[in-house]
């Protein structure tokens, strides 16, 4: 017999990287699992580090909203409700810093990925041997990242929200340290052997929890009918926010510690099995 039980609506928010795709690319039943909740009458988000700009159109359109810039950027339809940037002193500070180490570093901002002509080049020099999508797969992983490049003539001029950093000679803790408290890191290598040289830098007071929480109030939801699902250190602080935490297995001990229930890797749709499990299928 069908369940009695009345309609929960909930707001599910998920990170991209490792969580809801692999190598920017969204496996079709993930896909298809965030479309059939949304028609189940839940509400489901995309909250990543990645900035807008290297979402692709396909990826975007599964969502009612979209959180980006690890908190930074949220818009929920057409409305824009939250753009933290760097402010300008602090931008040109962050980016002396980084041309001081001679560091490769994106600029990442909803409407451009800025680069400044080496570290273009340098991470155009990555797009050898990348994955590619398949049929019904969503994304079209590295060619995201290289179709949002732009190169300024003054990078420490331009408006951006977050920083991706590779192939710097010094742990991303100590660039943050150099630029000031203002600023906060996160190792997240991009490749093995850059080691401790490459991760995020981000503004400390922007979290992936903020977004959360407004998004939530926005939808008229409280913070126990809201589910986060995660894999990195950029996720914890949604994670520990949310009234579910739903965390990828082979997470980092510390995301695994924070999560309520362990799902797969997105290769084995993990997504769509948080959905099942929690009923919102």
């Amino acid at each position: 017999m069908p369940s009695s039980a009345p309609f929960r609506r909930r707001a599910a928010f998920l990170d991209f990287d490792g969580t809801l795709a692999e190598s920017g690319i969204v496996p079709r039943a993930q896909a298809e699992a965030v479309l059939a909740a949304r028609a189940a009458g839940h509400a489901i988000l995309l909250s990543t580090g990645r900035p807008a700009s290297i979402v692709a159109s396909d990826v975007a359109a599964l969502f009612d909203g979209m959180i980006t810039s690890a908190g930074g950027h949220l818009r929920i339809g057409e409305e824009l409700l939250r753009d933290v940037r760097f402010p300008a002193a602090l931008a040109r500070r962050t980016v002396e810093v980084l041309e001081a180490h001679g560091a490769a570093y994106a600029l990442e901002a909803p409407e451009a990925l800025w680069c400044s002509a080496s570290s273009a080049d340098r991470l155009k020099s990555r797009r050898r041997g990348v994955p590619v999508p398949a049929a019904g797969e969503l994304g079209r992983g590295f060619a995201d990242i290289l179709e949002a490049i732009s190169v300024p003539d003054d990078p420490a001029s331009v408006s951006f929200a977050k920083i991706s950093v590779w192939s710097s000679p010094v742990p991303i803790e100590q660039l943050a340290a150099e630029i000031g408290s203002e600023v906060g890191a996160l190792p997240n290598s991009i490749s093995e052997e850059d080691g401790r040289g490459s991760g995020e830098l981000h503004l400390a007071e922007v979290d992936k929890a903020d977004g959360l929480r407004l998004a939530a109030e926005h939808l008229g939801l409280g913070i126990e009918d809201t589910v986060a699902v995660g894999d990195g250190p950029n996720d914890l602080g949604m994670l520990r926010a949310a009234g579910t935490a739903v965390a990828i297995r082979g997470s980092r001990p510390e995301v695994l510690a924070a999560a309520d229930m362990e799902v797969a890797p997105p290769s084995q749709h993990g997504v769509e099995e948080a959905f099942a499990r929690l009923g919102m299928l």
